[in-house]
């Protein structure tokens, strides 16, 4: 009698490339913790990925070069690879859904920026092709699932999302809504949580971190934040990011709790308050620019097309290109 063959199940493999800011990096680890949960297992090489979402950014005409560019790239292990699903999620699917639709025709699923816990709808084969929502419908939770992708014992972590300030360089509020503030007992929650499994180093970030909770009832102020944080047991440096010095104030560089986590906020913020008085509407540093390097010039002139996309030509015919209004 000869053995009865045993169904193998399908393999279940992901592939994460994030780009762009560390905000969106906290976006690609819930979306990560979102496929464990389903029971995809994360692998570092695309052409053993099953599944490949690439998080894109879309604030600037490089940023949207570099995420068509990826999204190209990665679209070949459709055809020579083990990928079923190609995922494209954040800042540009969200700035220009229909139009990478159109144009990018081997992209199995659009997510928008607040669409990080749709991913799950999306590996269990339930999800329309286009599932871009309103920018304002999510902001992270401690409960969200999330799982780490910084070496050593440092993360990131989202105190709000979103932005209220209307500067005219900017389309911040339009890719990510307005702002919208954790409450401190949900972030001290989620430290806690990342200090039990061995992290040390607390880094915050939000689209206007200094004007976290002014949009809240619960009038929570930064500085109460960072201190309940900086008290977590386990935690020795907390770090502030994009923080707009015209409204930074004294209160935070002498923020109360442990000595090293005081420090090092009164390192970040003393270099701000050296340029508290710039304009508001002050064009932003360069990416990667240190602290108190020269500001790039903003640049003038309505919003520019999305980029021409790469040509590509199959066997007797031009794929094209893609290009978004503006």
């Amino acid at each position: 009698m000869s053995p009865v063959p045993v169904a193998r199940a399908p393999r279940k493999t992901i592939h994460f490339v994030s780009l762009g800011c560390p905000k969106n990096r906290v976006d690609s680890e819930v979306m990560l913790g979102v496929a464990e949960r389903a029971g995809f297992r994360h692998v570092a090489d695309a052409a053993d990925a099953t599944v490949i979402v690439v998080n894109t950014c879309g604030f600037i005409d490089a940023a949207k070069k570099e995420s068509i560019d990826t999204i190209l790239e990665l679209g070949r292990h459709k055809q020579n690879g083990s990928c079923d699903k190609l995922v494209v999620t954040g800042c540009l699917s969200q700035r220009h859904p229909d139009e990478l639709a159109e144009g990018l025709p081997e992209v199995d699923h659009l997510l928008g920026s607040s669409d990080m816990l749709k991913l799950e709808q999306v590996l269990t084969g339930k999800a329309e092709r286009i599932l871009v929502g309103n920018p304002a419908d999510w902001v992270v939770r401690a409960r969200d699932p999330r799982t780490l992708s910084t070496r050593g014992a440092s993360a990131y972590v989202k105190i709000a999302e979103g932005c209220n300030r209307k500067c005219s360089f900017c389309v911040i509020p339009q890719l990510r809504g307005v702002q919208r503030s954790r409450a401190p007992a949900d972030v001290v929650e989620e430290v806690k949580r990342l200090a039990d499994a061995g992290v040390l180093e607390i880094n915050l970030v939000s689209q206007d971190t200094v004007s976290y909770g002014r949009d809240s009832k619960r009038s929570s102020t930064l500085t109460e934040l960072v201190a309940r944080v900086a008290n977590v047991a386990g935690i020795r440096w907390v770090r502030l990011f994009y923080l707009y010095p015209e409204k930074l104030g004294d209160d935070l560089i002498g923020a109360p709790g442990q000595p090293r986590a005081r420090r090092a906020l009164r390192g970040h913020a003393a270099t701000a308050r050296g340029r508290r008085h710039a304009p508001a509407h002050a064009p932003r540093a360069r990416r990667g620019a240190p602290a108190g390097a020269g500001l790039a010039p903003a640049r003038a002139g309505p919003e520019p097309d999305l980029p021409d996309r790469v040509h590509r030509r199959a066997p007797g015919r031009d794929r094209g290109r893609i290009r978004g209004a503006v």
